[in-house]
């Protein structure tokens, strides 16, 4: 059960959500992950923060490499980028693993690349379904939205991705919400891995 969090992996949550207090879940490995509730879905919704010895450039080339996620994406079956239609405008693809009888999840995940400042990147996510055919050997996930958000700070980047989702289907909040740090988690120190 606790592999239902992997469609967690890559979204994040948006400032439509009512504001309450985020209450700390995981502290390990420099790692912090978050979850607070919302007035509109009885899903939490995630925060993950962690600093790493790197460039922005190179955490954003690794964020935005649509084809190696599945590489440090937990869970991740395949991946690919769709289209890139500027610097600034992705669409990717990404098909999750989920046991046995749930079926395999899939997203297609546009991306937004704004430069706040030189040194802050801020990369909008949201739901693209409607932009890539479904694949018949899955479920496809269209509830998700959020951002990464990148600050260079000397020699380390400060990074911070927030996340909301709903994989559909039949899977119980309650075993989501139960899960909710472990996809993150992996994926962070993968992240990190590659990038340092």
């Amino acid at each position: 059960m606790k592999i239902y969090i992997a469609i967690f992996s890559l979204f994040v949550v948006a400032p439509l959500f009512a504001q309450k207090s985020w209450k700390l879940k995981k502290n390990k490995d420099d790692i912090k992950i978050y979850v607070k509730s919302t007035n509109s879905s009885s899903l939490k919704v995630l925060k993950a923060e962690m600093t790493v010895k790197s460039s922005l450039e190179a955490v954003l080339d690794v964020i935005l490499d649509g084809d190696e996620l599945q590489d440090w994406n937990y869970k991740a079956l395949d991946s690919k980028l769709l289209r890139k239609a500027s610097e600034d405008d992705y669409l990717i693809w990404l098909a999750l693993d989920l046991p046995w009888p749930v079926r395999n999840r899939d997203v297609v995940i546009a991306l937004k690349v704004r430069r706040i400042t030189d040194g802050v990147v801020k990369i909008d996510i949201s739901s693209a379904s409607d932009r890539f055919a479904i694949q018949d050997d899955y479920y496809r996930i269209t509830t998700f939205e959020g951002y990464w958000l990148l600050e260079q700070q000397g020699n380390t980047v400060h990074i911070t991705h927030q996340i909301f989702g709903d994989p559909g289907g039949s899977i119980p909040n309650w075993i989501i919400n139960s899960t909710i740090t472990r996809a993150p988690f992996y994926n962070f120190k993968a992240l990190k891995k590659l990038v340092e």
